[in-house]
């Protein structure tokens, strides 16, 4: 009997083991979600760039917002600005209609006020910019495709506002011609 509780427990003691590396493979090789943009809150977004030091992208949108739903189908569908973004910036994205509240430091706002007292956003959608600080760094309006939005947050993430015009920025070419 003493024998056989022995072996029990030897076994039990295996089949544990054998589970635990099976899950701790699973979690190693499980690969980072690269079908959707990690979009956060506004007030958890300043938080995780003050972490990583990562900038920050703002998507200001609505749900009635047709030209906000072509930039989620045409350019945020797409495999390489997913990852870039994932990857390089702090994605945050405010509902310019919702009356969520966010707490800013103590500070309590809604999405709607901070899109239009805050950041004074009159269309959708519009993007702003800040530092991982969460100094602000500039807006730019409207529906942008793949490249042109790609050009922009590339300029942004690799700080070139502070050295380098857009304009001249663009005109060697955007990102491809900055690459590193």
């Amino acid at each position: 009997m003493k024998k056989a509780l022995v072996s029990f427990l030897f076994v039990l003691l295996a089949v544990s083991s054998l589970a635990a590396a099976d899950k701790a493979d699973k979690q190693k090789t499980q690969a980072i979600d690269t079908t959707k943009v990690d979009w956060l809150k506004y007030d958890e977004g300043l938080v995780k760039a003050k972490e990583t030091g990562r900038h920050i992208v703002i998507y200001f949108t609505t749900s009635w917002c047709g030209y906000c739903k072509k930039m989620q189908k045409e350019t945020f569908s797409k495999p390489n600005v997913i990852k870039f973004l994932n990857d390089s910036l702090v994605c945050v994205k405010v509902d310019g209609d919702s009356k969520h509240e966010l707490n800013v430091d103590g500070y309590k706002i809604t999405e709607r006020n901070l899109s239009r007292s805050e950041f004074a956003v009159t269309g959708y959608p519009a993007f702003w910019f800040l530092k991982p600080d969460g100094e602000r760094i500039g807006p730019a309006k409207g529906y942008k495709p793949t490249e042109a939005f790609l050009d922009i947050t590339h300029y942004v993430k690799d700080s070139l506002y502070a050295s380098v015009p857009f304009a001249d920025y663009i005109n060697k070419g955007g990102y491809k011609a900055w690459k590193k």
